[in-house]
């Protein structure tokens, strides 16, 4: 907790307070820290005149976010729920969010935090990493029905007083403060200005870049319900704010005429089949027994702008699948296109795909699917929802969420699968 002249800093772990800190020790007036990670039930009665301003995350990015600093900094509350770091990112973060759901197996662990948490903070020895602004009466009286994260956070602005207390959101950092630092009259300089255009980030977590990746569909849910305050406060949503929008799970793209492609798909070998899954870059254990036919591909998986065709299968069957391929990029409002992957996938009868997400290279595009030889036993996954395709549907998937498919039927199910970006919106390498 931050005092100036002008207004009150929270600082709520995970959401940019190392940089705001900085920012504001060093740049603004009267700036005065009465304890880190402070709560403002705990402001001195000569400060509450002043606004206070804080951050707010989407709750499914904070977790991920929390996990792999936590860990990295050893913080006690990670270390008794995850015992000690040997319990993974989803047994963890299930325990943070089932904290107060009343069983046995939370109220040992509240208990646990409650005798190691300290009864008082010392404010005027400096803060340490792995001991947050957390006491032990606040571990005995852990509300029921509610995530780690939303308790934290109405926890740490929780006050007997009426304070004018304004939010920003993490995901526009640098421009929320400067709206925040604007409407509590905070004198912006040049140097405050510089800073917030071109400081570097501190503390950054090592997370993955896509969170939505880290979630398997029940743990989705759950911190659907568990933080539901800020879902219902602040519309965050299960997706990353980006300007390369996906699908949120499936989207119909249309409908295409798929007999002559279908004829031509019955006549491959099996030798063909074999040679090209042979020879395919993207071997993963989770495709299990699925088989691919590669017509193009990238020349560096971390790249979708850098592709290459295969020297004879393209120019083969070009003429039957590029119809299909530039209807969907039509459909998506695309004028200046790219295709860096196309194949077929099969997935053989009884077989299935395990649960998982597309790599990096993969985050900025659309993933088209048009089912050509299924059977209704065919079921795909993606998150939480999970449907069949029907043949000669065109189909966007959410491939940044974990998803997988599975083949209940006698036949094999063969699809067309590729990737579609428009050059004007982001063509171009970063």
């Amino acid at each position: 907790m931050i005092v100036t002249e002008h207004f009150v800093y929270i600082h709520v772990s995970r959401t940019g307070g190392t940089f705001l800190n900085k920012l504001i020790m060093n740049q603004v007036s009267g700036a005065r820290m009465l304890q880190y990670h402070g709560h403002l039930e705990d402001l001195p009665a000569a400060y509450a005149h002043l606004p206070v301003i804080g951050f707010v995350r989407n709750p499914w990015d904070w977790y991920v976010s929390m996990y792999s600093d936590y860990r990295r900094k050893k913080q006690y509350v990670f270390q008794i729920l995850s015992d000690r770091g040997t319990l993974d990112f989803d047994q963890t973060v299930t325990r943070f969010l089932n904290l107060g759901d009343g069983s046995a197996g939370s109220g040992r662990l509240l208990q646990h935090l409650a005798r190691i948490a300290p009864r008082i903070i010392n404010t005027s020895q400096p803060a340490r990493n792995h001991l947050p602004g957390l006491r032990s009466k606040h571990f005995a009286n852990f509300p029921e029905g509610i995530g780690y994260y939303s308790w934290l956070f109405r926890l740490m602005f929780r006050s007997a007083r009426n304070h004018n207390v304004q939010f920003g959101r993490f995901e526009n950092l640098r421009e929320e403060a400067i709206r925040l630092f604007e409407q509590t009259g905070t004198p912006i300089t040049n140097r405050m200005d510089a800073y917030l255009k071109t400081g570097e980030p501190l503390n950054a977590s090592s997370r993955p870049k896509n969170f939505v990746g880290a979630y398997t569909p029940a743990l989705e849910q759950l911190v659907a319900e568990r933080e539901s305050y800020f879902i219902d406060q602040y519309g965050y949503e299960f997706s990353e704010t980006h300007k390369y929008p996906k699908t949120d799970y499936f989207r119909h793209l249309g409908s295409t005429d798929v007999k002559a492609l279908i004829q031509r798909v019955r006549q491959i070998p099996e030798s063909l089949w074999d040679a090209q899954n042979e020879a395919k870059p993207n071997k993963i254990a989770q495709l299990n027994d699925t088989r691919h036919i590669l017509f193009r591909f990238t020349t560096d998986t971390n790249r979708v702008f850098d592709y290459s065709d295969h020297p004879v299968l393209w120019d083969g069957w070009k003429d039957v699948l590029l119809p299909i391929m530039e209807q969907a990029a039509k459909y998506l409002g695309y004028t200046d296109y790219r295709f860096p992957r196309v194949m077929f996938a099969r997935v053989p009868a009884g077989g299935d795909i395990s649960g998982h997400y597309d790599g990096e290279a993969s985050h900025y595009i659309h993933k088209i699917h048009v089912p050509l030889l299924t059977n209704e036993r065919v079921l795909f996954r993606v998150g939480r929802k999970e449907m069949h395709l029907p043949a000669g549907e065109i189909y966007e998937v959410n491939n940044k969420r974990i998803h997988a498919v599975t083949n209940g039927g006698s036949t094999d199910r063969i699809h067309l699968i590729f990737e579609c970006y428009n050059t004007e919106d982001y063509g171009k390498a970063d």
